[in-house]
């Protein structure tokens, strides 16, 4: 998903899920034989940057103003600031307060077992779809449709079975409904994001007039009647915009069977697993952490802001999320698979999965049912997570470079608070941090580019060739522990000359 800078407008991204790790896989297959990726821009010892992740990191957030142009000085200011990160990372250390921290550690082992299940996804299931040809002409014909749909919700299942028992004698939409007096309609169009089994109910065969689809399971415990009250055709006249669809349609295509047989795999694994939680402690649970999540946006928003490991990142990595958790530690929450997890390591858990809440909006009188959602969930991601380790993909060069990223962003940025505070302008740096980074920043930045400049390799070559877009943006993905896709950017400096290190080779 993509805010940009100074809009409300939220424009939807179906696959960002894939983007960091198609890019990376892409890239990680074919390697050096110093075992590094074949696309480095930076090499300093054992760290880098590829092509890629200078696109991404230039590209996925939002750049300050004095490099977020796409001419060549920004450029050069954008790499510096790369580098810089990389030269703060390794001055910092891997034995600093932080690098040794509890919760730094299982930040980053979130981090790998989100990266390690986007990438099983992807290998194992996104990347092996076969489309069929017809199959994308069927769909290509009848994507210029705009339908409007009549439209019914329910949240009972028995309800909604007998809506199906109904529709199985021959009753029509307008019969089984013929008591309710204002019927919802809107309009659906192929592009626009809808739930994937709606959206496959009105675009996998043509329809007609007064069809009756449904009723479609959309979430937990919903289900949704349609009548197509009609639709409008349009259809595509130049040669760019017929392609740019017939793509679009392979690319929905191939997520929507590989989430079908992503999900038969899922239920597999976790087949013959229950979890049974104990009531006394779990209503406790619900009593010290509801608060949090059903306080209004605004102090949801402050609180949060509390709790960020360092609002920067743009993550949010629950700590103590009550004092009170703390008087219930050793009390066991639930029992999975055999295992008994006290509250501490649900804890834990928290820190390496932060809770993800499958509706967005939730009442006091249901918090504690969506609680066992998001836990459960929690605990779904960690067996996949183990499937992924036993893959091996936890090793694999996507992945870790992944978890370097991260790692080195949030010691770098640690190293130049730490560095600011020695100066006495860290309280200040929000404030002021172009004449901070001008003024301060940027001799030490120097500094260290004397320091390390034997070490620092680049590939000016690739360097050269590289375009990027002036379009600000925020890419974020939807519905994962860890939503931001790329780290801030780096303010570390305004240097735009390329006058220290080598040419990498």
């Amino acid at each position: 998903m993509i805010i940009k800078k100074n809009q409300k407008t939220i424009l939807s991204i179906i696959y960002s899920i894939l983007l960091f790790f198609i890019a990376l896989c892409n890239n990680c297959q074919k390697k050096t034989t110093e075992h590094f990726p074949e696309n480095i821009l930076v090499r300093i010892e054992d760290k880098f940057i590829t092509e890629d992740e200078f696109k991404r990191r230039a590209e996925y957030t939002i750049r300050p103003s004095y490099c977020n142009k796409d001419n060549y000085i920004h450029k050069k200011i954008i790499l510096n600031s790369l580098i810089a990160e990389k030269l703060f990372a390794l001055e910092s250390g891997e034995q600093n307060e932080l690098a040794t921290n509890d919760q730094f550690k299982n930040y980053l082992a979130g981090r790998k077992d989100q990266a390690m299940r986007q990438l099983l996804f992807y290998n194992n299931f996104y990347s092996k779809v076969k489309l069929d040809t017809n199959e994308i002409k069927k769909i290509y014909d009848i994507s210029g449709r705009k339908y409007k749909i009549n439209y019914i919700t329910v949240r009972d299942s028995s309800i909604a079975k007998t809506i199906i028992s109904q529709k199985e004698k021959g009753y029509s939409f307008d019969e089984i409904f013929s008591d309710i007096e204002d019927i919802p309609q809107r309009e659906i169009n192929w592009d626009n994001p809808e739930h994937p089994q709606i959206h496959k109910a009105i675009y996998s065969e043509p329809l007609n007039k007064n069809q009756f689809i449904g009723p479609l399971k959309v979430g937990d415990n919903l289900f949704i009647s349609i009548k197509i009250a009609g639709w409008t055709d349009s259809r595509l006249i130049t040669e760019f915009d017929i392609k740019n669809q017939i793509n679009k349609i392979k690319e929905n295509l191939t997520m929507n069977k590989a989430m079908e047989i992503y999900s038969k795999f899922v239920q597999g694994l976790m087949k013959g697993k229950k979890i049974e939680f104990n009531p006394l402690t779990f209503k406790k649970i619900v009593n010290i952490i509801g608060p949090l999540y059903l306080k209004n946006d605004k102090k949801k928003k402050e609180l949060f802001d509390e709790l960020l490991w360092n609002n920067e990142t743009g993550e949010q990595i629950p700590d103590n999320v009550d004092v009170n958790i703390n008087e219930i530690l050793t009390e066991p929450l639930l029992k999975i698979d055999g295992n008994v997890w006290t509250v501490q390591q649900f804890k834990k858990e928290m820190n390496i999965h932060p809770l993800v809440f499958r509706k967005k909006q939730i009442s006091k009188s249901e918090f504690a049912e969506q609680l066992k959602y998001a836990i459960a969930d929690m605990i779904r991601d960690k067996y996949i997570a183990q499937e992924a380790e036993n893959k091996g993909y936890g090793n694999s060069e996507a992945v870790q470079s992944n978890i370097m990223m991260w790692k080195d962003h949030l010691l770098a940025l640690y190293k130049r608070n730490q560095y600011l505070k020695s100066l006495g302008k860290f309280d200040n740096f929000s404030k002021n941090y172009l004449s901070i980074i001008e003024n301060d920043l940027n001799p030490f930045v120097m500094e260290l580019q004397k320091k390390y400049d034997n070490m620092i390799e680049i590939n000016t070559d690739i360097f050269e060739n590289i375009e990027l877009t002036k379009i600000d943006m925020f890419v974020f993905q939807n519905n994962v522990p860890f939503p931001v896709i790329v780290p801030q950017f780096p303010l570390l400096t305004t240097h735009n000359k390329l006058d220290y290190g080598k040419k990498l080779k």
